[in-house]
């Protein structure tokens, strides 16, 4: 707990092994990792942490602007840090999740973390998002966070979870997981979900570590329909010394759910190779 504010997150795999930390992104919760992090071999090779993000599911759901402030978001990620003992871990950041790289930049000189992971990520809040937002993103804002009817909060969050997948997956995700994404959503208040969208944050420096050489690995789906991978890779490969960036074709928003084999061997490799180097 930080600030009064209970943060919930889990762990599995090797402690011996490469710490890395996973933050879901908006409306979502760390059950979105399940696939992920049920891979025998990504559990083998690292010690894999999540945790549900202030304002969503399991977590805290404070609804004043105090709350949402960058430092709080660094204030989250370095309680989980010290509870479950992580040195110098990854972050992995989806969605807008990975944002917080630029709060935990902003909050220590020299930096606490190993890498980024960015995942279908937004890199920062501010200017950046209606460069790398795609037209359908702006679209879901009102029903989320300004509801006039319950049904619309509901149709909404609906909408917002189809738009996780690549379309051409749309039809043959199983309504388990599609049940499970819309019942995380719900969790997120609509008080919590505007001050989360619209808090504001230093990117300054994390773009100064990204040109020191703190390494970065992009992942993103190129049928991504919340968030131009393209854009994201254009905008943010020249701020980093060390950036490697991962397209992957036919893949959507929530890619390590779509192809979770995929994502953990270059997440593995990424972090081999950082580790191998320090």
């Amino acid at each position: 707990m930080r600030y009064g504010t209970t943060i919930f997150a889990e762990a599995c795999g090797d402690h011996t092994k490469p710490h890395v930390v996973f933050v879901h992104g908006f409306a979502c919760a760390g059950i979105v990792f399940d696939k992920l992090f049920s891979l025998p071999d990504f559990q083998q090779n690292l010690f894999l942490v999540r945790y549900d993000a202030r304002g969503h599911a399991r977590s805290g759901q404070p609804t004043n602007e105090e709350s949402y402030f960058s430092a709080r978001y660094a204030e989250d990620f370095d309680a989980v840090c010290e509870a479950f003992s992580l040195d110098k871990p990854f972050f992995a950041g989806w969605s807008l999740a990975g944002a917080i790289a630029a709060d935990l930049c902003a909050a220590h000189n020299p930096v606490h973390i190993s890498g980024i992971i960015w995942l279908g990520a937004l890199p920062y809040m501010g200017d950046i998002l209606p460069i790398v937002a795609t037209p359908p993103v702006p679209s879901f804002t009102p029903g989320i966070c300004t509801p006039s009817t319950s049904s619309e909060a509901l149709s909404q969050r609906i909408k917002f979870c189809h738009a996780l997948v690549a379309p051409h997956r749309l039809p043959s995700i199983p309504f388990a997981d599609m049940c499970s994404w819309v019942g995380a959503a719900t969790h997120l208040l609509p008080e919590c979900a505007s001050l989360l969208i619209s808090r504001t944050h230093d990117a300054a420096r994390s773009k100064e570590e990204g040109k020191k050489g703190l390494p970065l690995c992009i992942i993103h789906g190129a049928d991504d329909i919340q968030i131009s991978g393209k854009d994201v890779i254009e905008q943010m490969e020249p701020q980093f010394k060390d950036c490697e960036a991962h397209l992957l074709p036919g893949i959507g928003h929530i890619l390590f759910w779509e192809d979770p084999e995929k994502v953990a061997g270059i997440i593995q490799k990424f972090v081999a190779r950082v580790t191998a180097g320090e």
